[in-house]
């Protein structure tokens, strides 16, 4: 993975980010660059925030469904109707799947807005989030390991509601 993502920013870096050389640009070069390298850091903490909401949102949801789940159990003391506890289930594996592709998503996101951040450091003085990155790299076997678990709880809760369809009657 390491090496595709270093030929995905070389591809970035030198054919798709720079339309224009300072000296094509103009005296306004530098200063609107400083200007859109802020942009892509405020999109990279938006885009951040809005997969925190996200993963809040089916957090929410799935504590709902398991509450349901629960009152659905104890449907001898609740006049609740057994089709209902295998839909709930059906429905909390559907939420399981759309969270994973959701996260992925962010996920794949975040990683090409760092890849262009990455690609615009290369002209600064100072390249804090390669710096950052190249720590992550270098002190930890796997630096996207929060990726990686933002991929796994989903996928945990997709086991729970495919044990609980299987196994609660």
């Amino acid at each position: 993975m390491k090496n595709d993502h270093s030929e995905i920013h070389s591809k970035v870096c030198e054919i798709n980010l720079y339309k224009k050389g300072e000296q094509e640009y103009g005296d306004s070069y530098r200063n609107h660059f400083l200007e859109q390298y802020k942009i892509a850091i405020q999109g990279v903490d938006y885009t951040s925030k809005w997969k925190h909401i996200v993963n809040n949102y089916f957090l929410t949801i799935h504590t709902v469904l398991l509450a349901a789940v629960g009152l659905s159990a104890a449907r001898e003391k609740i006049a609740m109707p057994e089709l209902t506890q295998q839909v709930i289930p059906i429905i909390g594996i559907f939420m399981a799947i759309a969270w994973w592709s959701t996260v992925r998503s962010y996920n794949d996101i975040l990683e090409a807005k760092f890849s262009i951040l990455h690609c615009l450091e290369e002209h600064l003085p100072l390249a804090i989030y390669r710096a950052e990155w190249e720590i992550l790299s270098a002190s930890h076997s796997n630096p996207r390991r929060m990726a990686l678990i933002d991929s796994v709880v989903p996928a945990l809760f997709f086991v729970f509601y495919a044990l609980i369809f299987l196994f609660v009657k």
